[in-house]
Formats: structure tokens, C-alpha cells, sequence
């Protein structure tokens, strides 16, 4: 089935909150705080009220979602102000291993180049395994530990925006 990227409307509101509750879902048991966790996951749409939220659609379905923080929009105090981020790349449980994340993750890198960002970077744990790998083989590297989230370990990982084409080309999308 053919999947379409494109960027969020006001209407994909509780689908895209629904598919981010979903992918994290796995994760309940790792976080020392999973109810306070997953209520910020459950309001993943408030994410497009300063960035630029991307949804992936087929069929009429939504079945993932990401968010790129452009450089000088609102962010984390661990990127700097004229960064490209990603952020909550989430992937519906039953459309994983379809392409879903490589298409939203080159849409992003795309943002970013775009805008012509000189970093992008993202946060991420090793629990989300899936994710780490993708951006590993793309060539994301760790730069900084960051504090743990809710018990769970997390990294910083950055792209020199040198690097973003080679990234997309990687991604076969």
C-alpha cells in the first residue's frame, strides 16, 4: 500500500496522539513514571503549534508521525538555537518494518535541509533500539549523555548538516 508524507492538519489530532501512544506503549515498563510519561505522549499534536509536525497516511489511515524543529523555534535547552531536531519519530505497532520511520526521518532531514541547518539533532534511548539503528546507520553519532528520563538512559546524537543528502540518499525512500 502506498504511504504519503505530509504535514499535519488540525483534523489528524487525535490520530496522530493515538499512534504516538501506541509506539511508546512497549516502553511502560522501562520508565519509572509511565503515567506522567505518556500523558506528554498522548498531546505528541501539540508539537505542531511551534514546529513542523509530519504525518504518514495510507490509505486514509495515519500510521506515523514526526516532528522537525526548525533552527530558532522553540526547543530543549541541550540544542542549539539554530539546530534543525527531530523529534518523536513514532511508527503505528502494526505498519513497522513497511518504511514508515525511513520515509518520515527523510522528510525531516529534508526540513532541515531546507532550512539549511548546520546540526540536526535528536534524542534518543537504547531502549527505542529500532530508531537507534536507523540513525546510526545513517551516520547520527552520539555526542552527549544526557540525564536519564524517568529512570531510562538517553543521548543526544547529531548530523552535521554537511551530511544530510548522503543521510536521505542512505534512506532509500
Amino acid at each position: 500500500m502506498e504511504i504519503t508524507i505530509r504535514h499535519y492538519r488540525p483534523d489528524d489530532r487525535d490520530g496522530v496522539n493515538r499512534v504516538a501512544l501506541a509506539a511508546f506503549a512497549q516502553y511502560a515498563r522501562d520508565y519509572d513514571d509511565w503515567a506522567g510519561f505518556s500523558a506528554g505522549i498522548k498531546r505528541m499534536a501539540d508539537l505542531a503549534l511551534d514546529a513542523d509536525l509530519l504525518v504518514a497516511e495510507s490509505g486514509g489511515a495515519l500510521v506515523g508521525a514526526v516532528v522537525h524543529v526548525g533552527p530558532g523555534k522553540p526547543r530543549g535547552a541541550m540544542y542549539p538555537n539554530g539546530w534543525s531536531v527531530i523529534r518523536m519519530l513514532v511508527v503505528d505497532p502494526a505498519w513497522r518494518g513497511r518504511g514508515v520511520g525511513r520515509r518520515l526521518v527523510a522528510a525531516c532531514l529534508q526540513c532541515a535541509l531546507d532550512a539549511r541547518a548546520p546540526v540536526v539533532g535528536l534524542h534518543t534511548s537504547p531502549i527505542m533500539a529500532s530508531a537507534l539503528r536507523l540513525y546510526l546507520a545513517i551516520g547520527f553519532e552520539r555526542d552527549m549523555e544526557l540525564p536519564p528520563n524517568r529512570g531510562v538512559e538517553y543521548a543526544r546524537y547529531v548530523l552535521p548538516g554537511s551530511e544530510v543528502r548522503t543521510a536521505i540518499a542512505a534512506l532509500n525512500v
